[in-house]
């Protein structure tokens, strides 16, 4: 896989090749051990809850630090296969909640930005949040954006960040009908692409994903896909209002790839994908994983079924809606979340835990 990583225009990678290849290689040890002796000093006391939240922040400081390449995605893989450990993420929660109530001001301060966030519940999954941001001021190892990015996306586009997703659907989402191939059971977000290149690992459970590509017109050879010969909407980004509402079709590279605990992958912002959940073990044993992105260099693409971008044309405030949980509900999320990860409780039931107040939901059912 090296000569592509980081490349300007890498040949065509399968999700496969590069789930193989990053869940048996690419892996820094340098990483692995300064992530292993910040989570064994807090759990010795030395460092909880001062100075553990901040020395992995200047940990993803330094690979962010790093050319874009193989060495880069090398050290991304190490850092979500280290700190996405069930184990050592179960840890870092406990020390994310301890810093919120007696951390020293930095930690605080890096535990506040994660719990202040509003993204927990807009998307219709209960649980996604940014655990921990780097700097946002570019380095020379950053990756300029194109024309308008910036502008487009409304933050400092340098800055990476780790996040912890827990794919449950809110008790309230209200998903969208996709007419797309009958799967009973299954959750699957609209096909989009992301602006920064990432890596994720599945900390617990599993999901199964799928690659595609444009098509101008429907051919015999997608003949079964998920979203044949149907007619998507193209728009620019996740959240309205858009610029750009144009009709498209979706032909299928790589047909819901089964993705497991302990196994991890890189995505190129240039690469089409969803994610599918099966929905009865979604509401109380979900899949987590923790993913870490680059910069963003790009507007992404999102294609979805008519209803949903009719949805977005009607209702441009979606994102204005979103609200951060209270400090109360941030610590009981992670409480459970952690206990889920331990094994010490077998389901992990978020709407017992915080009210997303909201029906919108990113996904087809």
């Amino acid at each position: 896989m090296a000569h592509w990583l980081g490349n300007e225009n890498p040949d065509r990678v399968s999700l496969d090749e590069s789930r193989n290849a990053l869940s048996t290689g690419y892996f820094d040890q340098v990483v692995e051990k300064s992530i292993t002796d910040v989570l064994a000093a807090a759990d010795q006391g030395v460092n909880d809850p001062n100075g553990a939240l901040l020395d992995l922040q200047d940990l993803l400081e330094d690979i962010r630090d790093t050319p874009a390449g193989p060495e880069r995605v090398a050290r991304m893989n190490s850092f979500v296969r280290t700190l996405g450990r069930a184990d050592n993420l179960a840890a870092f929660l406990e020390i994310m909640r301890a810093s919120l109530k007696t951390g020293g001001p930095d930690d605080h301060k890096v535990a506040e930005r994660s719990r202040s966030g509003r993204s927990h519940c807009i998307y219709g999954w209960a649980g996604q949040s940014i655990v921990l941001a780097s700097g946002n001021h570019p380095l020379a190892t950053t990756v300029p954006p194109a024309d308008g990015v910036e502008d487009f996306m409304g933050y400092p586009v340098s800055e990476w960040h780790a996040s912890i997703h827990i794919w449950q659907p809110n008790p309230t989402a209200e998903g969208f009908e996709s007419t797309k191939r009958h799967e009973p059971g299954a959750i699957v977000e609209p096909p989009h692409s992301h602006p920064f290149s990432f890596v994720s690992y599945v900390s617990k459970g599993q999901m199964r994903q799928s690659i595609y590509e444009e098509l101008a017109e429907p051919t015999a050879d997608t003949e079964g896909d998920r979203y044949h010969d149907m007619v998507l909407e193209r728009v620019d980004g996740v959240w309205p209002p858009h610029n750009e509402y144009a009709a498209n079709r979706l032909r299928t590279l790589e047909d819901r790839l089964l993705l497991s605990q302990g196994e991890s992958y890189y995505m190129s912002t240039d690469q089409i994908h969803d994610v599918e959940v099966d929905r009865t073990t979604a509401t109380d044993r979900p899949t987590i994983t923790l993913f870490l992105c680059a910069e963003t260099t790009q507007i992404p693409k999102s294609y979805m079924v008519p209803a949903m971008a009719e949805f977005h044309r009607d209702n441009s405030d979606i994102l204005k809606k979103a609200v951060a949980l209270t400090p109360q509900e941030w610590d009981a999320k992670l409480d459970a979340t952690a206990k889920y990860l331990r094994g010490e409780s077998d389901n992990l039931r978020l709407g017992d835990v915080f009210d997303c107040g909201s029906t919108y939901a990113f996904m087809n059912i």
